[in-house]
């Protein structure tokens, strides 16, 4: 009988080997991160190489609870990590989700290119690279198309597990709008005097002042307070500074109101760590009637 050649075991363990590399060759590349097809680019597995992982807690979009963790940290220009955990989510429905990821400044502005994640190993794997500027990442936004909703939450990418919200001055935030126009406040209650300062913006990040003449007066209820009005109205009609230091005029108009700005008002009521209330800001401007949003009025302590 005739016998045929065998292969000695270390020739038949090589060839095991080359056979094995040459599968994995023919594995498809996972999904790109932009959420487009046809990208074709590979992506590294989840959690590998990426540095320490940081819990930024958990966060609620459109009925559905997520925990973010960041892996390392995110330096502009460099590509980063963060990893989405669905509670109680399978592989299956995470894969089922379009959900979205990027980061931004403190002011809001996008930082860097909206991903979509790759599921595997029950979280969503995101890449980021947030742009070279002046700005610096401080919060992940985590965007979810689903179920007909199109709905977004963020987190801080310090780990602090909630933002707290607060302007420039460290007043609280808001938006106002009248008609076709929109824009964005801040107020800020100082808790050992009970004064007032408040400002008016074009934009979120409140570089673009919204000015108003010299002789208007914004109102503010105070919901919780039976309903308790103040009046607004520039410090001065050459400078008007705000506690800092800083002149709020511009060609004749400004942006910033204080209370109290007349002899004989009292704010003693104002004053104190523990006040807060709902407050409605309302002002006019060119005939046109503005009011802000519904929020609470905390004090910033000294």
């Amino acid at each position: 009988m005739k016998r045929h050649p065998t292969l000695s075991p270390i020739l038949a363990t090589l060839l095991a080997t080359l056979l094995a590399a040459c599968g994995d060759d023919q594995q498809q590349p996972a999904p790109g991160g932009s959420g487009q097809p046809g990208t074709g680019q590979a992506r590294t597995p989840p959690g590998d190489g990426h540095g320490t992982a940081t819990d930024l807690g958990k966060l609620t979009v459109a009925g559905r609870e997520f925990r973010i963790v960041r892996l390392g940290e995110l330096v502009p220009g460099k590509e980063g990590a963060l990893e989405v955990y669905g509670t109680g989510m399978s592989d299956t429905d995470l894969q089922s989700l379009n959900a979205y990821l990027w980061v931004e400044s403190e002011d809001g502005t996008q930082l860097s290119s909206s991903e979509k994640g790759l599921p595997g190993g029950g979280r969503l794997h995101f890449h980021v690279t947030p742009r070279k500027g002046d700005k610096t990442p401080f919060r992940v936004v985590l965007r979810l198309r689903a179920d007909g909703t199109d709905e977004r939450a963020s987190l801080p990418l310090s780990g602090h597990g909630h933002e707290h919200v607060e302007g420039p001055h460290h007043g609280v935030p808001a938006t106002f709008s009248g008609g076709e126009t929109k824009g964005y406040l801040e107020l800020k209650l100082h808790d050992d005097k009970g004064d007032l300062e408040l400002w008016l913006a074009e934009d979120a990040g409140r570089e673009r002042p919204f000015d108003l003449p010299l002789d208007a007066v914004v109102e503010i209820e105070f919901v919780d307070v039976q309903g308790r009005k103040v009046t607004l109205r520039p410090r001065d009609t050459t400078t008007n500074e705000d506690e800092d230091g800083t002149p709020n005029i511009h060609d004749g108009k400004t942006h910033y109101f204080i209370f109290p700005s007349q002899d004989g008002e009292d704010a003693s009521w104002l004053t104190g760590k523990e006040f807060q209330s709902i407050v409605i800001v309302r002002f006019s401007r060119g005939g046109q009637a503005f009011a802000s949003e519904e929020f609470v009025l905390k004090p910033h302590s000294h």
